[in-house]
């Protein structure tokens, strides 16, 4: 009989496209964002933390918005009358020889990034398994999803990936000489979740 391996809890990590250029209204407004930024360790971000409530972004917000909807009925598939809906969203710029440091989203429940601009053949996200410092760990021969503590995607211009929060990632010191050009998001539960009968309802 031929061993069959199971997939039990995978992490999900939703990706689609936009589906379109984007338009030159969108790009010059990101592009001067980067004047207005904070510092981060190894790359800057938006002041702005609400970037995605401006209206030169108001085309690329139903997109997300609608995506959302799609990742709540295709992965979470709630019982109740739920949403999720974007809390805070920023642009990220990251520069040659620049990074994005290990970290996964607090007070959120599902976290994307639209890559706004990027190069598809040097530009990648890490994920990090919720097992890397749980287990005793060999030296891999050949590494596969079943046994690896990181996985890496490499991403397009117009790319969305979505995941859960708690979902631990970076980004590797940035090699070629675009500016990397993101915008990133989190979100949260709105309606009522849980059960009254069994003592954990929660109305949001």
């Amino acid at each position: 009989v031929q061993p069959k391996i199971h997939g039990l809890f995978p992490i999900p990590i939703y990706s689609t496209d936009i589906d379109r250029n984007f338009t030159k209204k969108e790009l010059d407004f990101v592009k001067d964002q980067k004047n207005y930024c904070t510092k981060n360790e190894g790359n800057i971000h938006t002041t702005d933390s609400y970037i995605l409530n401006k209206p030169e972004l108001k085309k690329i917000k139903k997109f997300l918005d609608e995506c959302c909807k799609d990742y709540l009925k295709t992965v979470i598939c709630p019982q109740n009358n739920v949403e999720i809906y974007i809390t805070q969203s920023w642009l990220n710029y990251i520069d040659e020889n620049q990074y994005h440091p290990m970290h996964y989203h607090p007070n959120s429940v599902v976290s994307g990034v639209l890559y706004l601009d990027c190069d598809k053949d040097n530009d990648r996200i890490h994920f990090f398994s919720p097992l890397k410092y749980a287990h005793i760990s060999p030296k891999i021969n050949e590494f596969n999803i079943w046994n690896s503590p990181s996985w890496w995607f490499a991403v397009k211009t117009g790319q969305l990936l979505m995941f859960p929060s708690i979902t631990t990632h970076k980004v590797n010191v940035k090699k070629g000489s675009n500016t990397r050009i993101s915008l990133s998001f989190n979100t949260f539960y709105k309606g009522t979740i849980g059960s009254n009968k069994s003592l954990t309802e929660l109305i949001l």
